[in-house]
Order: structure tokens, then sequence, then C-alpha cells
């Protein structure tokens, strides 16, 4: 009985001991390497963690690509806060263009990567209520152009699909303030067909 007891012991010692090593391992990736945790949680579709893990390795580096996962995972859950603080950081990062010209090397699409990430921010703050807000910045967004699939018609679009016509007045104010001067045929095209839509 005693032999018995010893072994169960050292079993129970040898287990402790390797639970104590797995617990060092996993605070030593969260806290020292928290970039390999990004992917990890994102592979094992823990959405959440992954954003946070990217959040904190931009934190760390300053690479924008961290802050981009991050922001593009957000979006991918539908976390209005999350794109809302991670698309920011995103476009207020300095490489932010150079990381747009690349992704849009990458995925083509009407509008491009800048003006996706635009709207999403937008979207982001209307969904939680801060439409004044939503709507400030997204003419910010757009000055001297008015490209395809921009902040403004990211807002205008989703506000006219709510009958939220409080919304679509402010945007329709908003647009009749601009010059559009200075926009190229196809989108003072763009410009007056989403004015149209304002209008009803």
């Amino acid at each position: 009985m005693r032999i018995d007891k010893v072994i169960l012991r050292a079993a129970l010692s040898t287990l402790a001991a390797i639970a104590a090593l797995l617990a060092a391992m996993t605070l030593a990736l969260c806290f020292i390497f928290p970039s390999t945790m990004m992917r990890i949680t994102y592979d094992l579709g823990m959405d959440g963690a992954s954003i946070r893990y990217a959040d904190r390795a931009y934190a760390y580096t300053g690479d924008v690509y961290f802050i981009a996962f991050a922001t593009e995972v957000a979006i991918g859950e539908e976390n209005d806060a999350q794109i809302e603080l991670c698309g920011e950081k995103l476009i207020a990062d300095e490489e932010f263009a150079a990381h747009c010209q690349k992704r849009n090397e990458q995925v083509a699409s009407e509008g491009g990567y800048e003006q996706y990430v635009f709207g999403q921010v937008c979207l982001a703050k209307y969904r939680q209520g801060k439409k004044t807000e939503a709507i400030d910045k997204a003419f910010a967004f757009v000055e001297s152009s008015f490209p395809k699939n921009n902040a403004i018609a990211a807002v205008l679009l989703t506000a006219l699909s709510q009958g939220d016509d409080d919304t679509v007045q402010a945007v329709k104010t908003k647009m009749n303030e601009m010059d559009a001067g200075e926009f190229s045929e196809t989108e003072k095209e763009y410009f007056e067909t989403l004015l149209a839509l304002a209008n009803g």
C-alpha cells in the first residue's frame, strides 16, 4: 500500500509540474509573444481573444499588420466597439496608406481597401448610436474626391435601408454643401446618384 501511495504522489507531482510548466508557457506566450497567441486563438476560432492579442502585438511592435489584422477580424465578428477602436488606430498609423496599397494589390475591390476601412469605422459608430459622429467622420474622410463605396455612401445607404430619416436628412444637407467641382466625371455621377437616393 505504501508503494502505491509513493507512486501516486510521484505521478501527481509530475502532473502538477507539467500543469505549472504549461501555465508558465501560456503566460509567456500571452505577454512575451502576443503575435503567436494572436494566430493560435484565431485558428481556434477565438476571435475576441485574437483581436486583443493582435492589438497587444501592435502596441509592442508598432507593425501596422497587427492592427489591420485586429480590425479585419473585428469586422468579420461584427464587433462594433472593436471595429471602431482598432479601425481608428489603423487609420491613424503612418503606414496606413502603404498598407492599403498592398491590400489593394492582393484583393481587388471597387473603392479600394482604404474606403472599405473608412466605411466600416463609420458604420461601427452609427450602429453604436453615435450617428452624428459617424456622419462627421464620413465627411472628413471624403475631401477633394468622391470615390465609389466611400464612408458617406456607407452611412447613407445604411440609414436608407433602416428608414432612418434623420440621418438621411443630415447626410443630404452636408452633401448639398459639398463642392463637387473637383470631382471626376465618374465621381460626379456617383455623387448625383447618391444625392438622388437621399432626396427620395
